[in-house]
């Protein structure tokens, strides 16, 4: 996939580590399913007109929400619906010199959703909307819950069963799902899991 510029013709800076095949996938999902509503608000001028529409993503195509305290969003005005109450942070009450240092870098969403995809990156995609999202959506990769022969060195996020007199491994979702409320401690609010969509 290449996204063409006219300063790079043949490979993208934006694409060259690609979104996957299931990412590529998602994107085709979402826009086929904007594409209607887009063509009826535009087509209907008396309509109600609220762009916003295409922009709030369904859940249901998610395995797993991860519901984040707004509290701790750094950027919650942002979001496509204004939330009812907002929590500035930074902000001074008076104009002026003051003797507050500002916090760079606070984000903690972003660092969350950092350490998901490097503990959990090879059995999960995490997508987050970083402009005031309160929702992390989990995707299981496809390949994730094919039983693997057991290795000692690589049980990480895995139980070891016995299929056929032969020790395999498979993931171990309810301790997968823990360890997501318990890397986001005070952050995340709950962690929903969609079962009916999976099996191990």
């Amino acid at each position: 996939m290449v996204i063409v510029t006219p300063q790079d013709r043949k490979n993208s800076v934006w694409t060259q580590d690609g979104p996957s095949a299931q990412i590529l996938q998602q994107l085709v999902v979402l826009a086929a399913e904007a594409l209607p509503m887009l063509e009826k608000q535009l087509m209907d001028p008396r309509g109600p007109g609220d762009i916003r529409t295409v922009f709030r993503p369904p859940l249901d195509i998610y395995d797993v929400l991860i519901r984040l305290s707004p509290r701790h969003i750094p950027r919650h005005r942002q979001a496509v619906d204004s939330p009812a109450a907002s929590f500035c942070r930074g902000l001074l009450s008076q104009p002026g010199p003051s003797s507050l240092m500002p916090v760079l870098g606070y984000d903690p969403p972003q660092l969350y959703l950092t350490q998901l995809r490097e503990a959990f990156g090879d059995l999960a995609l995490f997508f987050y909307d970083q402009h005031g999202g309160e929702v992390i959506g989990v995707l299981w990769k496809p390949t994730s819950f094919q039983p693997q022969p057991f290795k000692a060195s690589s049980t990480k996020g895995r139980m070891v069963m016995s299929r056929g007199g032969e020790l395999v491994m498979v993931p171990n979702v309810e301790a997968i799902l823990e360890d997501f409320a318990v890397l986001g401690e005070g952050l995340v609010q709950t962690v929903e899991a969609r079962s009916e969509r999976w099996t191990v």
